[in-house]
């Protein structure tokens, strides 16, 4: 089995991958099987996509404490452009020094990926937000990555990793002055 160069797995690191539909992760070539079908593989998707809903709720409603609540001890978030942010408290700091308003975020084209254990998520995304200097909405697109693990049974976040595309076109409205 070739992975990406000239490399050869032997055998005996693959001999317990019986599915087609597997992956190998790791110096060792573990292998997780993808989501299964059947209940479990539904019960795993209904979960991480209530997660990344939550999170979207959260992250809209400036609720940074909850958003935290979803997500590992060691999360990472991977911003573009800027350095990675380690640790959950770490990433509670800084989201609790942003001072953008969040008006909406549209999600488009949502996979989830992986196995009973670790998954990855990438969808799309359009969020409208406003700055506090200037309370025009403005619109960015991009996507994202998710990487979740099953930890003591549920679902957390370890690491959320996004690129932005640009600025999407926004209607031209003016926002009434205050006095």
């Amino acid at each position: 089995m070739d992975i990406g160069g000239n490399e050869t797995l032997p055998r005996s690191l693959i001999s317990g991958c019986r599915s087609r539909t597997c992956g190998l992760a790791g110096d060792a070539g573990s292998c997780y099987p993808y989501l299964a079908h059947g209940q479990t593989h539904r019960r795993c998707v209904r979960e991480i996509e209530q997660i990344h809903s939550s999170w979207i709720e959260f992250e809209v409603a400036g609720e940074e404490h909850s958003l935290m609540t979803l997500c590992a001890d060691d999360f990472e978030l991977w911003p573009p452009d800027a350095q990675p942010v380690l640790g959950r408290a770490a990433v509670s700091a800084q989201l609790a020094q942003g001072n953008t308003r969040i008006h909406g975020i549209e999600i488009s084209n949502r996979r989830i990926r992986g196995s009973d254990e670790i998954a990855y998520l990438t969808a799309r995304y359009k969020t409208t937000f406003s700055l506090p200097e200037d309370s025009t909405p403005r619109q960015v697109l991009g996507s994202h990555l998710w990487i979740l693990q099953k930890r003591a049974g549920k679902w957390v976040v370890t690491l959320v990793s996004w690129s932005s595309w640009g600025r999407a076109a926004f209607p031209e409205t003016r926002q009434p002055q205050r006095n």
